[in-house]
């Protein structure tokens, strides 16, 4: 087995390829689409931290453009799991509020979403899933760390000297390129984490235990 720096990118890289081709949508009741149970959860989530919904809240949540949001929430609402009301507060705001039927619905994905989670831990077994959970908390400390701060820091003092004298564009380029690369071997280390990726079920139990909201 390839231990080296290049072997371990290689192999990192190849079994997110793989992921990627057998990748399924995270589960949903019977009745929705996945997208709509995004947007279900998302609602649960907000309203669950007292806020008030608005669409673009919800495409904040699940990074999508406000258009397929609406659309979304216009099926939604159409099959009565969601309403949609002129805010008292602002009258030209529209929030989004959870049915009963909504909330059941929301429940329930969590629950499937759960159960998903429990299999893959069940799959990766005792110490496996410990190594996996560590390495994901690791990696989402990594933007902060010191190594991207001095590589960011690098590039700002690059970037100045380069205004002021003389320097390089190649030493410039080459440590934003460092910076990229740094960057997309952290996105694909967690595309490679993606079998946990029911993050939504994760994210939304933090937040009834008093997590950060998504947005």
């Amino acid at each position: 087995m390839d231990d080296t720096a290049a072997g371990l990118r290689r192999r990192l890289f190849d079994a997110a390829a793989r992921m990627r081709k057998q990748r399924q949508e995270p589960p949903a009741p019977e009745g929705i689409t996945s997208t709509e149970m995004y947007a279900i959860m998302a609602v649960s989530r907000l309203e669950g931290e007292g806020r008030k919904v608005r669409s673009g809240d919800i495409a904040k949540c699940g990074q999508a453009t406000p258009s397929a949001v609406s659309q979304t929430l216009k099926s939604l609402e159409e099959k009565g799991l969601i309403t949609r009301q002129r805010d008292k507060g602002d009258s030209r705001a529209v929030t989004v509020h959870l049915t009963k039927e909504g909330r059941a619905f929301s429940a329930r994905g969590r629950e499937l979403h759960e159960q998903m989670i429990d299999g893959v831990l069940t799959y990766l077994g005792p110490e496996d899933a410990e190594h996996l959970v560590r390495i994901v908390e690791r990696l989402a400390d990594f933007p902060a760390s010191e190594a991207v701060l001095a590589q960011q820091g690098g590039r700002a003092q690059a970037g100045s000297s380069a205004a002021g004298a003389n320097v390089s564009p190649i030493s410039g380029a080459d440590t934003g390129q460092a910076g990229a690369a740094s960057s997309h071997a952290v996105g694909t280390a967690m595309d490679a984490g993606a079998a946990f990726s029911a993050a939504d079920a994760s994210s939304q139990t933090a937040s009834a235990e008093g997590g950060a909201p998504c947005a």
